[in-house]
């Protein structure tokens, strides 16, 4: 198999950038890669020396001559690295790995912020029918933004897609949702930790100025709202009331666009270090040297994410929301906390609870490893991609064509026009798609007056 692998790579600083620096030389076991990336880019020495690399504006022409059996697109939701990828996938068809469900920022930039409000508008009808465009209309004139997790906007790159690899049951759950016709599989992120300096938990905390006897707790990554760190700091504030011993280590930059401060006030301060952006090495150091790691998460746009595979494939305690993917973790190898009232107590009967009981720290760390190791090695990964490709490719699949309500009808479509006021109104009014009872009242109301019928 002749594979074009598009993606962002090192020395990118995008993670999705050090997920394929990780498996290229996997799938190669499996198939003949060549790299496809944005023009001018030139990727990290170990992988230009290794690979044949191509500008993207090459790859039609090579498309043409029959270089490759299939291209393999990595997609996200940052343009920065994602902007080229996502136009070449609508323009060339190939095999779409969505790491994320979510990417409405991805096509919102590309569209309405970069000064096209029509294209948006049009997006959001391709993806969600005249109820889309309506919503999309209002955006437009009062400036208030949509929710991106309320309407993902992955449909369109699904659609041009011969295939589609996801990471999770949850985000697979959400395109099939949108697209049930869709050719997906499931291939589980894979844990490496090739980049891991060989040193004891030890080593770490010393290098770090941890004491033996602190009881250090961190959380990782990028600092935004989604992380709940307001519902972490007040739990850990009650910690470290009934604990002094207790440390929070906020690891990563924050968010410009999130007023941190704003929650993490004075009184929530003590023993609480937040230590900004650090490279790779650092990242990891605290990683190692970390008693338990938490890692809160709603809204969820379906990711996987890389920082809690490396946190188990570790051994690390773990504690995460009860929600998308990170649910599907094993019961034993991570405690879960509810999205409801008893979220911040519960968090902190977690923390109490693995701060006195050390054994109890360690079975959670072995029981991690062993899921890691089972479900989630770069192999595995790389076995995983090489048979979905090679389905692609034997079957000839090709991209899925939308019919209406997607493309376009009659605008005397009464039911159409109706369906869309009475849900954009509903959206106003903070219904979601997942008020089910609410929803199917106002379909059976429709139904009873004969509004479905031609």
């Amino acid at each position: 198999m002749r594979v074009a692998y598009y993606s962002p790579l090192p020395p990118m600083t995008s993670g999705i950038a050090d997920y394929s620096a990780e498996l290229l030389p996997h799938l190669a076991e499996h198939c003949e890669i060549e790299l496809i990336v944005d023009e001018g880019f030139r990727p990290e020495p170990a992988l230009a020396a290794r690979f044949p690399v191509h500008g993207h504006r090459a790859l039609p022409g090579l498309l043409a001559q029959g270089r490759f059996d299939a291209v393999l697109y990595q997609l996200g939701n940052n343009r920065d690295f994602h902007a080229s990828i996502y136009k070449t996938l609508l323009e060339h068809p190939g095999i779409l790995v969505l790491h994320e469900f979510v990417i409405h920022h991805l096509v919102r930039d590309l569209t309405f912020y970069a000064g096209d409000a029509e294209a948006y508008v049009q997006e959001m009808r391709y993806a969600y029918g005249r109820t889309g465009e309506a919503m999309a209309r209002r955006c437009v004139a009062t400036g208030v933004p949509l929710d991106p997790w309320s309407y993902p906007l992955f449909e369109r790159a699904v659609d041009a897609s011969r295939g589609v690899i996801v990471h999770n049951r949850f985000t697979l759950d959400r395109v099939l949702a949108s697209r049930p016709l869709a050719r997906t599989a499931v291939v589980p992120h894979h844990l490496s930790l090739d980049a891991l300096p060989e040193r004891s938990a030890e080593e770490a905390r010393a290098a770090l100025g941890i004491a033996p006897g602190e009881f250090a707790v961190a959380t990782f990554g990028y600092v935004t709202a989604a992380k709940r760190p307001g519902v972490l700091l007040r739990a850990f504030a009650r910690l470290r009331r009934e604990r002094p011993e207790a440390r929070l280590l906020i690891v990563g930059e924050v968010s410009p666009h999130f007023d941190f401060d704003r929650v993490f006030t004075p009184d929530l301060r003590e023993g609480v270090t937040v230590t900004g952006r650090l490279d790779l090495d650092r990242f990891l150091l605290y990683m190692q040297a970390c008693d338990v790691a938490v890692n809160l998460r709603h809204p969820t746009a379906g990711e996987t994410s890389g920082t809690v595979i490396r946190l188990l494939g570790m051994g690390k305690p773990l504690i995460v929301n009860d929600t998308g993917a990170f649910a599907e973790i094993p019961d034993d190898a991570a405690a879960k906390v509810d999205l409801d009232d008893s979220e911040e107590d519960l968090l902190l009967a977690y923390l109490r609870r693995l701060a006195a009981d050390e054994p109890l720290r360690r079975q959670m760390g072995e029981n991690a490893r062993r899921h890691m190791a089972a479900h989630h090695s770069l192999a595995g990964s790389a076995r995983g991609y090489a048979d979905f490709i090679r389905a692609t490719i034997e079957t000839g699949a090709r991209p899925f064509r939308a019919v209406p309500p997607l493309t376009a009808y009659p605008e005397d479509d009464l039911l159409s026009d109706l369906v869309r006021d009475v849900t954009a109104e509903m959206a106003d009014l903070g219904v979601e798609e997942g008020d089910d009872g609410l929803l199917g009242e106002v379909a059976a109301a429709m139904v009873e007056l004969d509004l479905d019928r031609p």
